[in-house]
C-alpha cells in the first residue's frame, strides 16, 4: 500500500504554526478598576541591585544584536553609528554607569534610523531604557513623584477603559507598565494590570473536514502472494481495499493529530506439501495509526501502531495421487484445522509488521522535513523578526485544530475581554484582537521609512504586481512615508464597524518634506450580494495628530498641501466599497472552495470574528488507485501559511 507524504506534511502544516503554552486565567478588568492600585505599595528608591539586574538585561539583549551584526555586511558601520564599545563599557558599569553617556546612547537608538525597528536593535533600545529608568529611580530626588503620577495614569486608563469596554484608553498602559518593572514599583499591581490585559488575542480553529480534503483517499492494491508458512510454499494472489484518513484526537495539552489507515485483504491461496493442495481463503482486517503529537518546541512522532486480525477458511483440499485419497484427505483436513490458529497468528503477525514498516518509511522523510521546516521556516524567522508570539498554545478537539496566541512585548498590552463565539458551520476561523494587530504593526513597522522604490522592488522580488493603489500618476514624483514609533498602523473596532489609521511622522514627495499626519478610514460591515461587504463611512479623514476638525486650529500651508497629496493616495487604497471575495484554496484542495465568508462581527471591546464555511457538502471522490496520501501541497499547508502571515507577518 503505498504511501504519499506530502499531504502529511501539508496536514503538519498547520500545525506548525499552532503550538506554545498553556493560557492562565485573566483577572477582570472592571473589577481592577474598582481597586486602588499599589495599596501598601510606597515608592522605594531603586537599589544596587535593582540597577544592576537592569545592566544584566542590557548585556544579555547585546548578544543577539552582537551575532546580527557579525552576519551583516554593513555590521562594522552600525557598530560605529552605535558607538558600541561606549555602549559595552556602561552594560558592565553597572551601578556605576555614567547617565548621561548612556543616555546619548538611547538617543542614537531611538533616532529612527531604518534598520532600528529590527527586534535586535529594539532589545537593546528597550534594555536602555529601562537602565536609565532604573539609575533614575535610584537618584532622581523627583523618582517617588514621577512613580505617584504613573500610578494615577494607570488607573485612569484602567477604569475609563473599564467604563466604556473599549480598548483605546488603554494606549498608555503598556509604556507605563514597562517603566514600572524596569524600576522594580508596584510589582503587585502590575501583575494584576498585565493578568487583566494579557489575555489571548488570537484564536484559530480549522475543521477537520476541509484537512481530510487533501489526505482522505480509497485504497485499492492487488498483489502477488508468494511465502512460505510453516515450510509450505503459499503462492496466490491478495486484494486489498480501505481508506487512508485524517484523524483528530482530543488533547488539551497539544495537537495530537493521526494519519489511519483503515483496510481489508482478501487473499486466495494455495498451498502444496507432498500430494496435497490446500486452497485457503482469507480475510485480514488491518488498521494503523501513525501519531503526531506537536506543540510550541517540536513535532514528535510516535511509532507506528498497527494491528491485523486474519480468519480462513479452506476452499478445498487437492490430492495429487490415486490411491487413499479418501483418506489422505481426510487426515489433511484434520492437520488443516488444526494449524488453522496458528496459520492465522502467523498471517497477523506478517500483516502488521508489514504495514508498520511501509508506514514507517513512508513518514519518516515528511516528518523530518516538516520538524525541520517547523524550525527554519516557523520558528525561527518569527523570533528573528521579533513576531514570535510570547504564548502559543495548540490543541485538538474530536473535530477541530485549535490555536491560542498572544502577542504583546513587555511596553504593549493584548486583549482584555474573551472572544466573541464563531460561526458553528465555519470550517475555517480566526478571532484577532485589534492588539494583535496594533502590536505586530508597531514591531514591524514602528518608525520606519517605506520608500516607494522600496516597495516596488520588494514586490518585484516576489513576482507580486503593483497594486493600482500605489501606482503613481504620470505628473507625481516619487513618495517615501516613515510611520511613527507608536501604533503607526492601527485597527479599532467597534460594533459591526472597523476603523483603519495610518500614523506618520515624516512624508516626502520628491524633494518637498511634510509634517505628520494620520489618515484614517472607517467601515462598516453589511450583508453583501452575496457574502460580505466593507462600506466606508464617508470620506478618507487626513489630519495632524491631536488636530480636531472643526475646532478653533487651523491647517498650515503645507499641511493642506500634503492633505492633498495624500487624498489622492489614500482614497485608492480605502475604497468606498470592499466586496469580501470568497476564500480561494490552492493546489487539491481547491475542489473544497472558494470558501465563502459568512461571519464578519466586530466588537467594541476591539474583537473581530471572520468565519468561512463550506460552499457545499464535503463529499470525497477518487480514483481508485495506489494512493494513499498526496504529493501535493493542500489547504493544510496553504491555512497554516496565510494564517502567520495575516496574524504574525511570516513570509
Amino acid at each position: 500500500m503505498p504511501f504519499r507524504p506530502r499531504v502529511l506534511e501539508a496536514t503538519l502544516a498547520v500545525a506548525l504554526v499552532l503550538a506554545g503554552s498553556l493560557v492562565a486565567r485573566a483577572v477582570d478588568l472592571a473589577g481592577l478598576a474598582n481597586e486602588p492600585l499599589g495599596p501598601g505599595e510606597a515608592f522605594r528608591p531603586a537599589s544596587a541591585g535593582r540597577v544592576e539586574a537592569a545592566a544584566a538585561k542590557l548585556r544579555a539583549a547585546l548578544g543577539p544584536l552582537d551575532r546580527l551584526l557579525a552576519r551583516s555586511p554593513s555590521g562594522a558601520k552600525w557598530k560605529t553609528y552605535l558607538d558600541w564599545p561606549e555602549l559595552q563599557r556602561q552594560a558592565a558599569s553597572g551601578s556605576n554607569v555614567d547617565a548621561a553617556t548612556l543616555r546619548r546612547l538611547f538617543t542614537r537608538l531611538d533616532s529612527g534610523e531604518n534598520g532600528l525597528e529590527m527586534p535586535q536593535f529594539a532589545a537593546v533600545r528597550r534594555a536602555v531604557g529601562g537602565y536609565l529608568d532604573a539609575v533614575d529611580a535610584a537618584s532622581n530626588p523627583q523618582a517617588a513623584e514621577v512613580y505617584l503620577q504613573r500610578l494615577d495614569r494607570l488607573a485612569a486608563a484602567v477604569a475609563t477603559a473599564a467604563a466604556t469596554g473599549t480598548p483605546e484608553p488603554l494606549e498608555p498602559v503598556g509604556p507605563l507598565l514597562a517603566r514600572l518593572e524596569d524600576t522594580g514599583q508596584a510589582s503587585g499591581a502590575v501583575a494584576r494590570i498585565r493578568s487583566a490585559l494579557g489575555r489571548p488575542n488570537l484564536y484559530l480553529e480549522v475543521d477537520e473536514s476541509l484537512l481530510a480534503r487533501g489526505v482522505n483517499r480509497p485504497v485499492h492494491e492487488a498483489s502477488p502472494i508468494n511465502d512460505v508458512v510453516l515450510g509450505t510454499r503459499v503462492r496466490g494472489s491478495g486484494v486489498t481495499d480501505g481508506r487512508v484518513r485524517l484523524d483528530f484526537v482530543p488533547s488539551d495539552s497539544r495537537a495530537v493529530v493521526d494519519i489511519a489507515l483503515d483496510a481489508t485483504n482478501l487473499s486466495d491461496t494455495k498451498g502444496s506439501q507432498g500430494p496435497v493442495t490446500v486452497r485457503t481463503l482469507g480475510t485480514t482486517q488491518v488498521d494503523a495509526r501513525k501519531r503526531m503529537l506537536i506543540d510550541g518546541e517540536r513535532i514528535v512522532a510516535l511509532p507506528v501502531e498497527a494491528h491485523a486480525s486474519t480468519d480462513t477458511r479452506t476452499a478445498g483440499i487437492g490430492v495429487n495421487k490415486r490411491i487413499g485419497q479418501r483418506l489422505i484427505r481426510k487426515i489433511a483436513s484434520r492437520k488443516v484445522a488444526e494449524m488453522r490458529p496458528q496459520v492465522e497468528a502467523i498471517a497477523e503477525g506478517k500483516a502488521r509488521a508489514r504495514v508498520r514498516e511501509r508506514f514507517e518509511e513512508q513518514t519518516a522523510d515528511a516528518i523530518t522535513r516538516a520538524s525541520s521546516d517547523y524550525e527554519t521556516r516557523f520558528r525561527r524567522p518569527l523570533i528573528e523578526r521579533g513576531w514570535y508570539p510570547e504564548l502559543l498554545h495548540l490543541h485538538t478537539t474530536q473535530s477541530r485544530l485549535c490555536a491560542t496566541a498572544r502577542k504583546a512585548l513587555p511596553d504593549q498590552v493584548a486583549a482584555f475581554t474573551p472572544p466573541p463565539p464563531v460561526d458553528p458551520d465555519a470550517v475555517l476561523s480566526a478571532r484577532v484582537h485589534e492588539s494583535m494587530v496594533n502590536n505586530t504593526a508597531e514591531i514591524t513597522l514602528g518608525g520606519r521609512t517605506i520608500t516607494q522604490q522600496f516597495v516596488e522592488e520588494q514586490l518585484k522580488k516576489n513576482n507580486v504586481k503593483l497594486p493600482p493603489a500605489l501606482e503613481n500618476d504620470r505628473d507625481q514624483p516619487p513618495w517615501s512615508i516613515t510611520f511613527a514609533k507608536r501604533r503607526p498602523v492601527a485597527l479599532d473596532a467597534d460594533d459591526r464597524r472597523v476603523k483603519v489609521t495610518v500614523r506618520g511622522s515624516r512624508y516626502t514627495s520628491g524633494d518637498r518634506e511634510f509634517p505628520a499626519m494620520d489618515v484614517w478610514a472607517a467601515y462598516r460591515i453589511e450583508p453583501g450580494h452575496p457574502g460580505i461587504r466593507l462600506v466606508r463611512d464617508g470620506d478618507v479623514q487626513i489630519y495632524p495628530p491631536g488636530f480636531v476638525p472643526g475646532g478653533p486650529d487651523k491647517l498650515s500651508i503645507s499641511e493642506t498641501s500634503l492633505r492633498r497629496i495624500l487624498q489622492k493616495r489614500f482614497n485608492k487604497v480605502f475604497k468606498e466599497v470592499i466586496d469580501v471575495e470568497p476564500l480561494k484554496l490552492p493546489g487539491e484542495l481547491a475542489a473544497a472552495g472558494p470558501l465563502p465568508m459568512e461571519q464578519l462581527d466586530a466588537r467594541k471591546d476591539g474583537w473581530v470574528a471572520v468565519g468561512w464555511r463550506k460552499p457545499y457538502p464535503m463529499v470525497y471522490e477518487s480514483n481508485p488507485g495506489e494512493i494513499i496520501v498526496s504529493r501535493e501541497p493542500t489547504l493544510a499547508a496553504a491555512a497554516g501559511t496565510a494564517v502567520i502571515e495575516a496574524a504574525f507577518g511570516a513570509r
